[in-house]
């Protein structure tokens, strides 16, 4: 399914800007990614897109995975089906979120005390916490393939931007943290000083302080970029780019 049309379907339920659903697109076709790991769904846009996508391809499958006790509506559930891209996505709700569904991705993998790579993008979404999210990151570095892509969404968010009495975000109570806690972008934490810093990971990108992108290249060279347009077609016109070179001892 061509970007437009799906964008007609889905465009208008959040939470995905259509710049950054277009920039899924292209890149799925781009770079023939087919198997996908999507971590957080809420109303399943996303999945959507990334679902059009692989028709496109005419092969893949997305894995998405969210908590059982959500009241997004429409769900992804309902968004998969209105498109006809059910055949391309299977969700899987958990109780206690999607670090628990990544010990079962990783026991499931193991054999011989070696866990199979078995994806190619990961996109992790979920409440934006350090503990969690950056969990699921260690976690979901063993299933990512050499080259795959990781990506994650509000680099910039934090929980004292949405604060109110009573405020959760996925099953996190606002009241639970400390004021750092709140004040702190803490998906910004983990890519800054978790992802960045992984030996691992050789091309590190940040789009206009919302996405963090890391590539797993498997080598010492590091590229690190910073994006500042807003727009698909001209988002890399303009960069601050870093390049270093860490030394493996």
């Amino acid at each position: 399914m061509k970007f437009d049309e799906i964008y007609a379907l889905v465009g208008h339920v959040p939470y995905i800007s259509k710049d950054h659903g277009k920039y899924l697109y292209d890149m799925i076709l781009e770079q023939k990614l087919t198997s996908i790991l999507e971590l957080g769904i809420a109303h399943g846009t996303a999945t959507c897109y990334m679902a059009a996508a692989l028709q496109e391809l005419g092969r893949g499958s997305i894995t998405a995975v969210d908590l059982i006790d959500v009241n997004f509506q429409p769900t992804a559930e309902d968004q998969l089906k209105k498109t006809g891209l059910d055949a391309y996505a299977t969700v899987t709700r958990m109780k206690s979120g999607y670090t628990w569904f990544l010990h079962d991705e990783i026991a499931r993998h193991t054999k011989d005390d070696k866990c199979e790579e078995v994806y190619d993008l990961c996109i992790i979404d979920g409440p934006k916490n350090w503990t969690i999210d950056g969990a699921a990151f260690f976690f979901a570095d063993k299933l990512l393939r050499k080259n795959g892509w990781m990506i994650f969404d509000d680099y910039d968010w934090t929980y004292a931007s949405v604060s109110r009495d009573g405020d959760t975000t996925d099953g996190i109570s606002h009241r639970s943290l400390s004021e750092a806690e709140m004040k702190t972008p803490q998906i910004r934490e983990v890519f800054q000083l978790l992802v960045k810093q992984h030996p691992n990971y050789g091309t590190l990108k940040v789009m206009n302080e919302s996405w963090g992108l890391a590539q797993k290249t498997m080598t010492p060279d590091k590229n690190y970029t910073v994006a500042f347009e807003r727009t698909t077609r001209d988002l890399f016109a303009k960069v601050v780019t870093g390049i270093y070179r860490k030394i493996r001892s």
